[in-house]
């Protein structure tokens, strides 16, 4: 089935508002990540040892589904977190920065306001040409 096509608006205020909630998802996602890949690399050296056969009473061998188990859960909770970022049609344009943009008019133009991990408050948007303007709440 086709996934809905239509790109949900924000006014400035909506935007703000969202900014709470992307305070907690943002970190918690990039926690995510660096576990991701704590247990990738810790992975990979199991995988070494335990790629020939191994009794199953290897401590090595438990070590590696346990970590493998905690892999995949961790994968859920960032795709948990990826799934509320996406279906409330922020666009997440760089985790590592903090960068959301969040569609909207401009009059009749589309346009995407733009809020960077830090800011208190939505205060640029991009048209879509590309150029960078202030974001003056009465023209929005």
């Amino acid at each position: 089935m086709a996934k809905d096509a239509r790109v949900r608006l924000f006014t400035v205020e909506e935007a703000n508002h969202a900014i709470k909630e992307l305070r907690r998802t943002l970190p918690a996602m990039r926690r995510a990540v660096a576990d991701l890949q704590g247990l990738e690399d810790r992975l990979s050296i199991l995988d070494l040892i335990c790629d020939r056969s191994v009794a199953s009473e290897n401590p090595d061998l438990r070590e590696y589904l346990s970590t493998k188990t905690r892999y995949h859960r961790r994968v859920s909770d960032f795709e948990r977190l990826w799934k509320t970022v996406e279906d409330s049609g922020y666009l997440l344009r760089d985790l590592e920065r903090g960068i959301v943009h969040f569609p909207s008019l401009r009059g009749e133009e589309m346009v995407v306001l733009c809020w960077c991990e830090g800011e208190s408050e939505v205060a640029h948007w991009h048209a879509a040409d590309g150029r960078h303007e202030d974001a003056e709440r009465e023209e929005i």
